[in-house]
């Protein structure tokens, strides 16, 4: 929803579509995407790039907020990002709040309307978006450097003084509603809000940020302002600031952008959410669907867990790797029962755990089903062997400079960085902490979590003749 326009140069955007590759391996719902990525890294220039420059935590003086801070002069671009901890869709009162607050903060402010914004943002070449997920709401702000002092007021006012004109107010929320219409006829949407109630219940994270239809209708102006005053606050910032920019400017930035924000928010506590793992399968019959579509969910891990890096190796292997995973190897290049299969990891906030699925014809589901169970006990029990390891080392490794590509991706790893509580020398150390992991620890991994007795199938589509 947030408006986004052109910020960089034009020899970064060769890099966008590589960007991409790599982070859909790790990240959402692919239901329909499958690629080979070991292809992407073969002839890639930054395959063999080390991170020299130094991320020093600095802290703003007037506001004490702490932030990560790394200078690189390479282009004159400043990039800037943000989480506030805490602050997405697990606090909505009703559900899409969040969501709606990052739509409406690049509506215009006080001094600007939507539209006069927008064309500030144009005008500068400047990047400014929102966006909240189920546990964090989250900025970015990107800009040449000689255009710094206009961003960065415009972000301030963002935060501070947004406009939340009544026109824009009723503009966005009916996109919302069209957005939630379009996606609720969308066979995968349907699967995951299926997949989210059957595991989280009654919990937060059992519903999507974007929200729900009558949540959305009887949203109001000030709900979200309730919301920016009760979340968007100091104590829950943390910050990553990359690019052509000094200490002494990156320390005042932060003071410019989030000095003026309410110091403390709302202190409700979060709730964890209780996950029964027990294996099941659960199955929703729609017979006009052309092919059964399946998710699957398993534990796993926090992200400082001794186990995060083996099983981060073994679910690489298992179905992280495209093409070349096992299970895509097993049911799509042997048999040709579905478009592709894959499995990722969730990280939650206290619910930790392993997703996945598949989709095949009524005709090949059972027999799909039982490659993917089968293929996961083999995991399970036997592990992975040597080579596997030391392929998936290869690829983890030399693809992960890939995430670089931008400056505004490196800004956004700073902050996971501090957030995540990685290390002030993660970007260094990273690579080391996969070379390290050796082939008994991920089969140690791999069988803990890779149990048959804690895997859930959640089924969707024309089962019910196959079922009999």
């Amino acid at each position: 929803m947030s408006h986004r326009p052109l910020y960089a140069k034009r020899h970064h955007r060769r890099w966008l579509w590589l960007l991409f590759a790599v982070l859909v391996i790790f990240w959402g719902w692919r239901y329909y995407f499958v690629f080979n990525p070991q292809k992407i890294i073969e002839n890639s220039e930054f395959k063999n790039k080390s991170f020299a420059s130094e991320v020093v935590e600095i802290t703003a003086p007037k506001s004490g907020i702490k932030a990560y801070w790394m200078q690189e002069k390479s282009n004159p671009i400043v990039s800037m990002s943000f989480v506030f901890a805490n602050s997405g869709s697990v606090r909505d009162v009703k559900r899409g709040t969040a969501n709606f607050v990052a739509a409406m903060l690049t509506e215009g402010n006080e001094q600007l309307s939507s539209q006069s914004f927008k064309e500030k943002l144009e005008e500068y070449a400047i990047g400014i978006s929102f966006s909240a997920d189920k546990d964090d709401f989250s900025g970015s702000m990107v800009t040449l450097k000689e255009n710094l002092p206009l961003a960065k007021d415009l972000l301030h006012k963002a935060l501070v003084a947004p406009r939340m004109d009544e026109t824009d107010f009723v503009r966005i929320k009916n996109q919302i509603l069209q957005s939630l219409e379009y996606l609720h006829e969308k066979p995968q949407h349907r699967l995951r809000e299926l997949t989210n109630k059957e595991i989280f219940g009654n919990h937060a994270y059992a519903y999507e940020p974007l929200g729900q239809i009558n949540d959305i209708k009887t949203i109001s102006v000030e709900g979200l302002r309730a919301f920016i005053k009760g979340n968007l606050t100091r104590d829950r910032i943390y910050a990553g600031i990359a690019g052509d920019i000094s200490r002494e400017e990156a320390e005042k930035l932060i003071d410019e952008v989030f000095a003026d924000l309410p110091e403390k928010g709302n202190d409700k506590e979060v709730i964890i959410p209780e996950i029964d793992f027990s294996a099941r399968e659960v199955d929703t019959v729609d017979e006009k669907l052309p092919q059964v579509l399946t998710a699957i969910v398993a534990p796993s891990v926090e992200r400082l867990d001794r186990d995060f890096y083996p099983l981060y190796i073994a679910n690489y292997v298992f179905g992280g790797a495209g093409l070349n995973s096992r299970v895509n190897q097993a049911a799509r290049e042997k048999e040709g029962l579905t478009y592709g299969a894959h499995t990722g990891m969730s990280l939650l906030y206290g619910a930790p755990h392993l997703v996945g699925g598949f989709s095949t014809t009524p005709q090949n589901f059972e027999r799909m089903s039982k490659i993917f169970a089968d293929e996961w006990q083999k995991m399970g029990t036997e592990g992975i062997s040597k080579e596997e390891l030391t392929a998936a080392k290869n690829y983890l490794i030399n693809s992960y400079n890939l995430r670089f590509a931008d400056i505004g991706t490196l800004s956004a790893i700073l902050v996971s960085m501090q957030k995540e509580n990685l290390g002030i020398d993660f970007l260094q150390k990273r690579n080391f902490y996969v070379e390290q992991v050796t082939l008994e620890r991920v089969n140690r991994a791999a069988k803990k979590y890779f149990s048959p007795e804690k895997l859930i199938f959640i089924n969707m589509g024309n089962i019910k003749a196959e079922r009999n």
